[in-house]
């Protein structure tokens, strides 16, 4: 039934692409820092270089909202998403690099490339029949999960083997691979038909302004996925202090975390989640106050396994909240303004993970590392009752 609505054969295309776009990007941030260092030596200038890379998106996000909602928003992403491989052809023919070179890339490629982040669950809304968009956002996040973890470990050899040089060569590939995707995408889409609706009322932050129950759901979405910058930045802390343990430790949780939350949206990419879980409050609610109860149970945690239980149980309950908030995001947002809202939502959570990694870091460094993940995870649980008697 499924092969009669136009564009549903297309979204495992763009799922796939997907999963090359985010390799490329952790492929992209590996090469780069590793080779800022090797150039230059200085942690300054690496720091200088990274606060770049992490900004560009925050500022392009909204912006590629306001593009993705126009009519021919399909067409910017596959636009998008080729100037950024050009950049990075180019990049590969540059030798002896020097600082204002790096920052040049530094900017230039994620402001391309950023496109991409709201215009994924846009436009598999779109494709999405009724009743499915739940197990579309899962996938896509089975793809992102899986290139978040292959890139940096593929740019770890290549950069080792060849370079920058060989990064940006690999980079390009897969944003050429996710350009591809799009094409086939925009094809469909023009099939589907245009969007339905006034483009030209309420932009991204007037709209979140005037929907009390929308603002909720992105508070809710912002809080959890901020949760993961606050938590990490204490697990080589756990690591070294109550678990008395090393760097392997250390990198045995952060892929414990990572393996949770890929199990959960792998789960839910096969066997759909029942549409009035999504849009109950106190699905949302219940995975926040596990996802506290997880992080509770690390701060108490005095063996390796089971920390690495609680971290891996936290993923989980991460990645039920994430697939849950997306989905309704991309179905409760009108699609006249959904690229808007999506951007500017992006952006938003771009922000928070600086200052997630800033708060807690400071109350681990005040209050110590366990009880700095207590307060954190009783803070979630309280929000996700509140949020669940809504």
């Amino acid at each position: 039934m499924t092969g009669l609505i136009p564009g549903s054969g297309t979204r495992g295309t763009l799922v796939l692409g997907a999963a090359f776009g985010q390799a490329g990007d952790g492929l992209f941030v590996t090469g780069l820092a590793w080779s800022v260092l090797e150039a230059t030596g200085s942690a300054r200038q690496l720091s200088l270089v990274l606060t770049v890379l992490t900004v560009v998106p925050l500022v392009a996000a909204p912006l590629a909202g306001h593009l993705i909602d126009r009519p021919g928003g399909p067409s910017w992403l596959v636009g998008s998403e080729t100037a950024a491989a050009g950049l990075l052809l180019a990049a590969a023919a540059v030798r002896d690099p020097g600082l204002l070179f790096f920052l040049v890339l530094a900017a230039a490629v994620p402001l391309f490339a950023s496109l991409s982040g709201p215009g994924l669950a846009v436009m598999i809304s779109r494709l999405s029949p009724p009743g499915t968009v739940a197990t579309a956002m899962a996938r896509s996040q089975v793809a992102s999960r899986t290139g978040r973890i292959a890139g940096p470990l593929l740019g770890g050899v290549l950069v080792g083997a060849g370079g920058l040089r060989l990064c940006c060569l690999a980079n390009a590939l897969s944003y050429l691979l996710y350009a591809a995707a799009w094409l086939r995408a925009r094809r469909a889409l023009r099939a589907v038909g245009p969007v339905r609706g006034d483009r030209a009322r309420a932009g991204g932050v007037r709209h979140l302004a005037g929907d009390r129950r929308l603002r909720g759901l992105v508070a809710v979405a912002l809080v959890a996925n901020g949760s993961i910058a606050a938590v990490t930045v204490t697990l080589p802390l756990l690591a070294r202090g109550p678990l008395a343990a090393g760097a392997g430790t250390y990198g045995l949780l952060l892929a414990a975390f990572q393996g949770g939350m890929l199990a959960v949206a792998t789960t839910l990419s096969v066997r759909a989640l029942p549409e009035r879980w999504v849009g109950d409050p106190r699905t949302l609610g219940m995975g926040l106050t596990a996802l506290g109860g997880c992080y509770g149970l690390l701060a108490a945690s005095r063996s390796v396994p089971l920390a690495v239980l609680a971290v891996a149980a936290a993923g989980a309950a991460l990645g039920l909240t994430s697939v849950v908030s997306d989905t309704r995001l991309v179905t409760e947002v009108p699609s006249a303004v959904r690229g808007r809202v999506l951007g500017l939502v992006t952006g938003l959570a771009g922000a928070l993970r600086p200052a997630g990694t800033l708060v807690g870091g400071l109350a681990a460094g005040l209050l110590g590392a366990p009880a700095a993940a207590a307060i954190g995870g009783a803070a979630l649980v309280t929000l996700g009752v509140a949020y669940a008697r809504r």
